[in-house]
C-alpha cells in the first residue's frame, strides 16, 4: 500500500497542550521525523479530571483529562474541521522513566450517526481509564509499563454539537463515502504522529472503522472492537423499512428540518423540540449535547448520510466478509439483545458467512445501542473494550 500523503503539509492535524504549542514527532522506519504542524481552533473547550488509585505496587494514581478540541489547517474549508474528543489518562508513579514506556497507548474512536464527537466524552474518559488499568493489571514483572493512554474521538463532518463551526453559507452534507475518507484521514496522521493505534467504532462508526482497518497497513492498526455495529442494512427491521424511504425523500428532509430551523426561533417552542429531543436520557452529557446539537443542518446531515448508509450497506457481504477474512485477528465486535441496528440474527449470519474460530464476539443483553446516553452504560461498555483490545 502506498503510503499517505496530505496534498499539503499544512493541512495535517496536530495536538498541542492546553497551555502551550507542543510539536510531536513521527516514527517510520525507525526514524524519527518532526510532525507537520496546523492551526487548531479551540471552541467551547471542555475539560474534566478525575483521579483514582489502582491497587499496584508502587501506588500510581491515575489522572484523566478530557478535552475538546477543533483542529483544521490554515487552507481547510470550514467544514472540514476535525472535531475531536480527547481523554489522556496519566499514571503517576514513583518508577523512573527507563522502567516505564513512554510509548504509551493510542486508541481512536469512530462515532455512531449523528457522529457527534461530544456524545463520546464520558465513554472516552472511562476507556483512558479502563486500558490503563487494564494493562496494568495484565503486566508481569518483565514487562515494561506504559505511563499513559490517550483516547480520541473524531466526529464526522458537518455533524457537529457547536453551531458555530460550520458557515453560515455553508449548506452542503456528506455521504458515507466522504465521511470515511475523513476519518481515514485522520487515522493515518495520527499513526503517522504515534506509531500505530487501536481502533474502536461505534454503530455505523464500526463499518467506517474497518475501512481504515482495510487501507492501513497491518502494522498500522493493533486491534478493533466494533460495539453494536451497523453493518447491513436489516431487512427484517420494519423500522429500519421506514428510515429509509423517509431519508430517501430529500426534498421532505429539507423542509422538515426548515420547519424545525423555524420553530427554534421561538422560545417557547424551542424548549418543547428540546423537552422532546431529550426524553429519556440519563446523563447530562447527553441532554447538553443534545440541545446544542438539534438545529436544521444537523437534521439535514443526519438523514442524508443516513440514505447513503442504507444504500451501501445492502451488498454486506462485499464490504464486511472479505475485510472480515482478511482480519480476523484483529477484529471483534460486541453485540446487544433487541437492537436493530446490529441484530442477533445478522451475528449468526455473519459467523455462518465467514466460518472463523478466531473472531472474536461478545454478546451482552445489558449493553444498549445508545450507551452514550447512560454514563454507567459508558463505563460498563469502556471495561469490555479495554479487555477485548490488549488481549
Amino acid at each position: 500500500m502506498k503510503s499517505f500523503a496530505l496534498p499539503s503539509a499544512r493541512r495535517q492535524p496536530s495536538f498541542y497542550s492546553s497551555s502551550k504549542r507542543t510539536s510531536f514527532t513521527s516514527r517510520r522506519g525507525g526514524a524519527m521525523v518532526p510532525a507537520r504542524r496546523s492551526t487548531r481552533r479551540r471552541l467551547g473547550e471542555r475539560a474534566r479530571r478525575k483521579s483514582s488509585g489502582l491497587n499496584n505496587p508502587d501506588g500510581a494514581i491515575v489522572d484523566v483529562r478530557v478535552e475538546r478540541l477543533v483542529l483544521d489547517a490554515d487552507d481547510a474549508k470550514e467544514e472540514e474541521a476535525f472535531e475531536v474528543v480527547r481523554a489522556t489518562a496519566t499514571r503517576k508513579t514513583t518508577k523512573t522513566e527507563d522502567e516505564c514506556d513512554d510509548d504509551g497507548i493510542l486508541c481512536l474512536c469512530v462515532p455512531g450517526n449523528p457522529g457527534v464527537a461530544e456524545y463520546y466524552s464520558n465513554f472516552a474518559r472511562a476507556l483512558s481509564e479502563a486500558l490503563l488499568k487494564e494493562e496494568e493489571q495484565q503486566q508481569n514483572e518483565n514487562k515494561v509499563r506504559r505511563r499513559s493512554v490517550t483516547v480520541e474521538c473524531v466526529g464526522f463532518l458537518g455533524h457537529y454539537a457547536d453551531g458555530s463551526l460550520t458557515s453560515a453559507k455553508t449548506r452542503r452534507w456528506f455521504t458515507l463515502e466522504e465521511q470515511k475518507a475523513h476519518v481515514l484521514k485522520y487515522v493515518r496522521s495520527r499513526v503517522e504522529e504515534e506509531n500505530a493505534c487501536f481502533l474502536v467504532g461505534h454503530s455505523i462508526g464500526a463499518h467506517v472503522a474497518m475501512h481504515a482497518v482495510k487501507e492501513m497497513r497491518e502494522e498500522d492498526v493493533k486491534k478493533m472492537v466494533g460495539l453494536m455495529p451497523f453493518l447491513h442494512v436489516n431487512e427484517r427491521s420494519n423500522v429500519q423499512k421506514f428510515l429509509a424511504w423517509l431519508v430517501s425523500q430529500r426534498v421532505v428532509v429539507r423542509v422538515v428540518a426548515k420547519v424545525l430551523g423555524f420553530m427554534q426561533k421561538f422560545k417557547a417552542l424551542k424548549k418543547t423540540i428540546e423537552r422532546s429531543a431529550t426524553r429519556g436520557m440519563k446523563c447530562e452529557l447527553g441532554i447538553s449535547v443534545t440541545k446544542r446539537w438539534a438545529r436544521e443542518m444537523s437534521l439535514v446531515n443526519m438523514a442524508l448520510m443516513g440514505d447513503t448508509e442504507f444504500k451501501f450497506l445492502r451488498d454486506w457481504k462485499r464490504n464486511v466478509v472479505d475485510v472480515l477474512k482478511a482480519h480476523a485477528k484483529k477484529i471483534c465486535f460486541v453485540y446487544a439483545k433487541e437492537d436493530h441496528w446490529g441484530p442477533l440474527h445478522q451475528r449468526d449470519e455473519l459467523m455462518e458467512e465467514i466460518g472463523l474460530e478466531e473472531l472474536e464476539i461478545v454478546t451482552d443483553e445489558s449493553y444498549e445501542h445508545a450507551f452514550v446516553l447512560d454514563d454507567e452504560s459508558s463505563k460498563k461498555l469502556a471495561e469490555q473494550c479495554a479487555r477485548m483490545l490488549l488481549n
